[in-house]
This record gives structure tokens, sequence and C-alpha cells, in this order.
């Protein structure tokens, strides 16, 4: 399994690396939408984890964006993010999102949203 993680934090892209890795993802990371795009061109994925608040390209503009596109609709993403209102967790949702995970996280509330959109996890 392959996911890529989308934030503009280092330090967060790290720590959901180092998460996902746990659970048997090979991880790429990509700091904002255009560098997600970039990566997507050249391989395959099975998932995104993308952060909500990032210059440019928001976290819901990124989804849309891969739920229009013909090869990368079927990826799931899940948003993360430190948002709290509950319109634009339901907005992100509504873009194709499979999940909403808060910061700060836990290892537990990841893979309960993994579980629940499918992956088997080592």
């Amino acid at each position: 399994m392959k996911a890529i993680v989308i934030d503009d934090s280092r330090a967060t892209r790290m720590i959901l690396a180092k998460l996902l890795s746990e659970f048997g993802f090979e991880v790429e990371l990509a700091e904002d939408g255009p560098a997600l795009f970039e990566l997507l061109t050249d391989s395959a994925c099975d998932l995104c984890l993308v952060d909500w608040n990032m210059p440019g390209m928001n976290g819901t503009q990124i989804i849309r964006t891969l739920q229009s596109h013909p090869t990368w609709s079927a990826i799931p993403s899940v948003v993360v993010t430190d948002e709290t209102q509950k319109e634009r967790i339901a907005g992100a949702l509504e873009a194709g999102a499979v999940g909403y995970l808060p910061k700060p996280f836990e290892r537990s509330a990841l893979e309960e949203i993994l579980t629940a959109a499918g992956f088997e996890l080592e």
C-alpha cells in the first residue's frame, strides 16, 4: 500500500509518515497540491492524507481536484486539520474525503479511519 501525506508542516508530514509506515504503508511526502499532483503523475497511490489549511490550494480544493480526475478519483482522501467548524468538516466530506483526522491526532484515531475505509493494517 502506498500513501501520500500532503501538509505544509514538515513536522506533521514526518509524524504521519511514521504512523502510516507502522501500519504497513509505503509513504511519500508532498508539501502542497502541486507537489502531490507531480507525484501522482509518476506513480500510483492508495491513500492521501491532506492538510486542510495550506497556501495555494486548501485541502478541499485538492480533494475536489482528485475526485474530478478520471485516474485519481478512486484514491481515498483523509482531511487532517485543526479546523473544528462542523460546516467545514462537512464540506470536506462532501467533496469526497473518506474521513476527518483532527489535530492533534492520535494513532488510534488514524487507525480507526483507515480501518473504516477498508484498509487492512499491519
